[in-house]
């Protein structure tokens, strides 16, 4: 699974590109498709106030600059002007999309139920890429990833992954990272892969080789850690999102991004869509490589100023 321990101060993480996001998360809450973006079902209700209020004590002493309480207990976006009244009742939205607002990170709560299986039963997911979280909803953990077609997830994962949210620990924060390649710039979705309001998406519907100038390089940064009152546990996913030719022009990065692509085998390759743009791609790293060491690069220092992307 790659997980890692977090100092819990690392939790939420922001950065500069925080406006974008801000601006296509209330883009999106407005938008028809807001309320399908962030839901709490009844059974998840407390587990979703316990986040905010977590979210609402955590961000203003990690991120002072940028949050304030308020006298009423809420919170002031210093960014935005926006104030969150937390402590209305009954609140004035959904406490998932109070949530949203308030990060980068999009976040799910899984819930363990009498079988023992942990269930998605709330969620603000404004920023997926390729998939939605109504698709999701109220689904056990490993119908979540069986659904998705994540690759050896029964013959890798599944075990592992049951037993970590089991044993998780309140005053543990874990994280880990993936990555992807998209051939559009949408941050909120993927239009490549289909419209987002049909039935079915997938990479079979993206224009196969589109020029360099359209491939992305999106991570997520993914967190886990166990609320203390309910014990939901709560994911987060904050992603990153830039054009390849601009991450291309780091030392080592074309290189090296290069050999973990050719390294995915043909069910990780099928998932991430490698057929529709591999060769593009490849083309262009490796040329990207090749200048890199020509002007000197030295291959034999990477692992010393290196350790990315993960």
């Amino acid at each position: 699974m790659g997980l890692r321990s977090l100092k819990p101060e690392d939790w939420i993480e922001l950065d500069s590109d925080y406006p974008r996001f801000h601006a296509d998360k209330a883009r999106r809450i407005a938008s028809p498709r807001g309320p399908k973006c962030s839901i709490t079902l009844p059974e998840a209700y407390p587990a979703a106030l316990e986040l905010l209020d977590e979210l609402v004590a955590y961000l203003p002493a990690r991120y002072p600059s940028l949050y304030q309480r308020t006298p009423s207990g809420g919170i002031k976006n210093r960014f935005s002007g926006e104030v969150l009244e937390t402590s209305q009742r009954p609140l004035p939205e959904d406490p998932m999309q109070m949530c949203g607002r308030l990060t980068q990170d999009d976040l799910a709560l899984m819930i363990e139920r009498p079988d023992g299986q942990y269930y998605l039963l709330a969620g603000s997911v404004l920023l997926p890429g390729f998939w939605r979280v109504e698709d999701k909803l109220g689904m056990p953990l490993s119908e979540i990833h069986t659904s998705g077609d994540v690759p050896q997830y029964r013959e890798k994962l599944e075990k592992g992954m049951m037993n970590f949210f089991r044993r998780l620990k309140v005053d543990e924060v874990v994280g880990r990272n993936n990555y992807f390649f998209q051939v559009d710039d949408d941050l909120a979705w993927s239009w490549s892969i289909g419209d987002e309001e049909s039935e079915h998406v997938s990479w079979s519907t993206a224009e196969k080789d589109r020029a360099i100038e359209h491939h992305y390089f999106r991570s997520e940064r993914q967190s886990l850690r166990r609320l203390p009152k309910s014990g939901a546990v709560v994911f987060t996913i904050r992603t990153y999102f830039h054009r390849i030719m601009d991450i291309a022009e780091e030392d080592y990065v074309p290189g090296r991004l290069a050999s973990a692509v050719r390294s995915w085998g043909e069910d990780v390759s099928r998932y991430k869509g490698k057929e529709r743009y591999g060769d593009v791609l490849l083309e262009f790293l490796d040329k990207k490589h090749a200048e890199q060491v020509a002007r000197g690069l030295d291959l034999s220092k990477e692992d010393e100023v290196r350790a990315y992307p993960y």
